[in-house]
């Protein structure tokens, strides 16, 4: 990769991305078709009539260019967001939301700029040969192609010069000049064959680095440092200041004029939460809410949260697994945290952590209030789908590699979320789903072109999402569903 191309993320601004054509007709598309009956999403508004939701996005690596054209469409429209959660590539842009300026503010324009700023080829923070392979696999939305055509150049190039071996090998009694070719051949041969034998030297001297380095191909150093100073330069140092950022009040806000809800307001706060997976004792954990199970209250502050986002985002083998050191284990308070929270009696003194999507890509149950008999203002997810139509087919026996293995790995890491849309389908109302199969969650070497196609996407599906909502729909189907359980939540209760 040149130094030109690895800097080709610092030639556009962000007008390259909000300025786009593809982008401003989703924006005059979604004007003109509220322009008699105004959008309605929400009964919680702010003096100046921006209307506020939850907001859960789903992780996806490099896609979560996407979940920012998304917002911005969003944010546009004249929504804000309440509270806020997301797992690994939706965690970061999860904290970018958080953390810029106030919760009435626009933030999307800003987090573009950030993006415009990024070396993404930086964030491939590992040993060189590593990067090199990575940058040949991931250019391919499937990885199977790649594989297929390394592959397939290494047999039939290995094939060729056995093939010719055998043929001037067989000419040399009958003509001179083969014998001097055939030489050359067999030299040509046992190189690329000594050549091989090197690379696979050196490739099982990678594994055994691989293997010192916690399983991790590139140690994710500059992506923690990234998502730090991004923090510092928004005023946040430690966890308080981002529970304070989360939770700040909105000054004015009020329920919709005309609308009456027991409810109220007063309960309405903003909060955050990050998805993690923690390996040591098998659980799915939440950051920075289950800060106490690492650290005595006094001492919390001695977390930098951007450890959170960066244990959300450790992709396995691509990433170091992210580690908290030092877990006070014998102290009581933290022994009856860890006991009452996950049954473990035994806390461990390190904590290893991995991307929170191999247990929930998707958390979009942590707003599901089943006390709330009329919901005040909706839950709103974005979904990340790249998968190919083939490979999300019913047909399996058509299936890729890559498809073959993404379905594996998909039925693994989705069926949490996915069990609990399946109970609770009138959560589905709210998310909206981007198509992105023609890219590679992982091609960290992505070009601008791409880049803008990804947000543009994700701006398109956010203009499709609106137009399809109906909050009066959205609120009579929860209600009826809500009705329904309650009942049964008595009755439990009773019992």
């Amino acid at each position: 990769m040149s130094s030109k191309k690895a800097d080709s993320s610092k030639s556009v601004g962000t007008a390259y991305f909000t300025e786009n054509a593809r982008v401003q007709a989703c924006l005059k598309d979604l004007n003109q078709h509220f322009a008699e009956k105004p959008l309605v999403v929400s009964d919680i508004l702010d003096p100046q009539g921006h209307q506020y939701v939850h907001l859960v996005q789903k992780g996806g690596g490099v896609l979560g260019i996407a979940l920012v054209g998304y917002t911005y469409v969003l944010e546009q429209m004249g929504i804000r967001f309440m509270r806020l959660a997301g797992t690994s590539a939706g965690a970061i842009n999860t904290a970018m939301m958080t953390i810029i300026k106030n919760k009435e503010d626009a933030k999307s324009v800003d987090i573009v700029e950030i993006l415009c700023n990024l070396d993404f080829f930086k964030l491939v923070d590992g040993h060189p040969f590593a990067r090199f392979i990575i940058s040949k696999f991931v250019k391919e939305p499937d990885f199977s192609v790649m594989v297929k055509k390394w592959v397939s150049r290494f047999f039939i190039i290995f094939a060729l010069l056995f093939l010719c071996d055998f043929v001037t090998f067989g000419l040399q009694p009958y003509y001179e000049w083969a014998r001097p070719l055939c030489l050359t051949l067999f030299i040509i041969t046992g190189l690329y064959t000594l050549v091989l034998f090197i690379a696979c030297f050196y490739f099982s001297t990678l594994l055994t680095m691989l293997k010192n380095s916690g399983y991790g191909i590139n140690p994710g150093d500059f992506l923690y440092d990234w998502i730090k100073d991004n923090f510092k330069k928004n005023g946040v140092n430690n966890v308080s200041e981002l529970n304070a950022k989360a939770s700040q009040d909105i000054p004015g806000l009020h329920l919709r004029d005309g609308v009456i809800n027991e409810a109220g307001i007063d309960d309405i706060k903003g909060d955050v939460t990050f998805i993690t997976s923690e390996l040591v004792t098998e659980n799915k954990l939440e950051f920075p809410k289950m800060c106490y199970l690492f650290r005595k209250p006094e001492d919390i502050d001695k977390l930098h949260p951007a450890g959170f986002v960066r244990a959300s985002m450790s992709i396995p083998v691509f990433y170091e697994s992210y580690y908290i050191k030092d877990i006070p284990c014998d102290d009581p308070a933290i022994k009856a945290a860890w006991n009452n929270v996950f049954d473990e009696e035994d806390p461990p003194s390190t904590a290893r952590f991995v991307d929170g999507g191999i247990l929930s890509n998707f958390p979009i149950n942590l707003f599901f209030n089943e006390n709330v008999q009329i919901p005040r203002l909706p839950v709103f997810g974005i979904d990340l789908d790249d998968s190919t139509p083939d490979d999300s087919g019913k047909h399996a026996e058509s299936w890729s590699l890559g498809g073959y293995l993404g379905r594996m790995f998909n039925t693994i890491r989705d069926y949490y979320d996915k069990d609990f849309l399946l109970k609770n389908k009138v959560m589905q109302e709210g998310i909206g789903v981007v198509p992105l199969s023609k890219f590679n969650w992982l091609n960290f070497f992505i070009q601008d072109p791409e880049k803008l196609d990804m947000f543009a996407t994700g701006a398109e599906a956010a203009a499709a999402f609106l137009k399809g909502f109906d909050w009066d729909t959205y609120k009579n189907s929860y209600s009826t569903v809500q009705h329904q359980i309650t009942p049964n939540l008595q009755s439990k209760k009773s019992n």
